[in-house]
């Protein structure tokens, strides 16, 4: 019976010696201060200016390559086919193109070509400027 006593006493014991550590060790408030120089200033700035550009080398594909009116009939049919993909019409004299996506692998294009060619026939991959989205 006196060795369960103690087993309890050495227990209730631990238990308050790691509840009274516990509370001697936490954090306390405070504020942190950051000085920084001209030339860490400098790196940041040019660091957002970089982050800015959004135009970067990738594919795209185009679906349409004509006159000005079927490029608009084009754009309306994939819109209503693929209403969440980016669709630009680009004029290049004498033509007219419809091109969709901004892929930054020929990969990713190629598996969305695959979704697309049942509905144009004559949908190409081409590397293009693309503008990559926040």
């Amino acid at each position: 019976m006196e060795l369960f006593r103690n087993k309890y006493k050495l227990l209730g014991t631990l238990i308050l010696a790691l509840f009274i550590s516990l509370i001697s060790n936490a954090q306390q408030k405070g504020t942190v201060n950051i000085q920084s120089g001209a030339k860490i200033n400098a790196v940041i700035a040019k660091k957002r200016a970089y982050n800015k550009e959004k135009e970067i080398k990738g594919f795209k594909i185009q679906i349409f390559n004509g006159s000005e009116q079927g490029a608009y009939i084009t754009r309306d049919k994939f819109s209503t086919l693929f209403p969440d993909d980016d669709i630009k019409i680009q004029f290049s004299s004498p033509e007219w193109k419809v091109q969709v996506g901004n892929y930054l692998t020929r990969l990713e294009a190629d598996r969305e070509l695959l979704k697309i060619k049942d509905d144009f026939p004559n949908a190409i991959v081409l590397p293009s400027v693309i503008e990559l989205n926040n």
